[in-house]
């Protein structure tokens, strides 16, 4: 069966921001020394390529360095808006069948999505692939009715489901989301989806992306929805597959005493001066306390401004940099595999550690 659920994951590598610090182990934008990370205040897209190579070789480069991906930066940013999208207004949850071991799985392995909410709902389980694929996981060919009640355990697949889902190839990272509302509500257009399998598939990935920020901003029930405000919640999931190397897949995750902590990017290799968007998740209410690379070259520099601080949210996706910061991480090595390591904190004070590793390439 073709996989449902692929992944892939990002690699990281230099940064961006607003102020430089001279105590921070960075260098300002016009060095010409080779370093693993840069601080550079923010400027254009096409600047911002240019100076992480002029950081490191003190020579100018093409326009087109930093466009491995392919992605143009309107369908990145409302790709990167989608994930980073999280709302409350009752409770939602979601967790895959190895929640408790970090959702981290094999090529090949089955996998199976749990949600829950605590209000009589309408829910929407998409799957963002790496490739730039969205699958519509619920509801789906054997469960057309997609209400929810109250309390409700529901299970995709659903024990006696004639189908089963498997983790693809290559090694990375699916981004699950579920969507609920409390009155029906359209949340992908379907015409823009066709049948494959026992799912859809949105046959414009740029489209759905970008009207699923637009339900974020002005969510409107359909004319035959009933007249009552409008109510929703949104649940985010991180899928890890594992590559045959820890550099392979761009992933990490730490687990102790029950408190869950992921960190990823958004592919994992990067070419010099390509922007990285570096993401964490936490099954409970955590504060980043910094953000560290150790480079190829055996140099650990600071990643994470000074003064900046990001809250991670259970159900959520906190994304480095995210749409309000005016600072960026962009690739600005020489080859090589570097090694990001976060810090959080709980609300009861305990640590923890968590890192992955990432390929720069030229």
């Amino acid at each position: 069966m073709r996989r449902v659920c692929r992944i892939l994951l990002g690699v990281f590598l230099a940064v961006l921001c607003s102020t430089v610090q001279a105590r921070a182990d960075v260098l300002p934008r016009t060095t010409t020394a080779t370093r693993d990370i840069v601080l550079v205040e923010e400027f254009e897209e096409e600047e911002t390529s240019k100076a992480a190579e002029e950081t490191k070789t003190g020579e100018a480069v093409p326009a087109e360095v930093g466009k491995k991906s392919g992605i143009d930066g309107e369908e990145k940013a409302a790709r990167l808006g989608v994930e980073e999208m999280h709302k409350t207004d009752f409770v939602l949850s979601l967790e895959s069948g190895r929640a408790a071991e970090g959702d981290i799985y094999e090529i090949g392995d089955k996998i199976e999505f749990i949600f829950t909410s605590d209000k009589d709902c309408y829910v929407t389980l998409l799957n963002f692939t790496p490739s730039g694929h969205i699958y519509v996981l619920f509801p789906n060919k054997w469960v057309a009715d997609n209400f929810v009640k109250s309390g409700e355990r529901v299970l995709v697949p659903a024990a006696g489901q004639k189908f089963s889902m498997k983790l693809g190839g290559p090694a990375g990272v699916d981004i699950v989301k579920a969507i609920a509302t409390n009155v029906k509500t359209q949340i992908v257009d379907p015409e823009n989806q066709k049948l494959f399998g026992p799912f859809s598939v949105l046959e414009d990935p740029k489209v759905a992306t970008r009207d699923i920020i637009l339900f974020e901003e002005e969510p409107e029930p359909s004319a035959a929805a009933p007249a009552a405000p409008l109510e929703w919640a949104v649940a985010s999931l991180a899928v890890f597959t594992k590559g045959d190397s820890p550099e392979k897949g761009g992933f990490g995750t730490a687990v102790e005493d029950g408190w869950i902590v992921k960190i990823w990017a958004d592919r994992d290799s990067f070419l010099t001066g390509e922007s990285i968007f570096v993401k964490l998740q936490s099954n409970r209410p955590a504060t980043l306390l910094s953000l560290v690379n150790t480079g190829a070259s055996g140099r650990e520099n600071i990643l994470l401004p000074e003064g900046v601080e990001k809250s991670v949210v259970p159900g959520a996706i906190a994304i480095l940099p995210g749409k309000q910061d005016k600072w960026k991480l962009i690739a600005a090595s020489e080859p090589g595999v570097d090694v990001l390591t976060a810090v959080l904190r709980d609300e009861a004070g305990k640590e923890m550690k968590v890192s992955f590793s990432i390929t720069v390439e030229e």
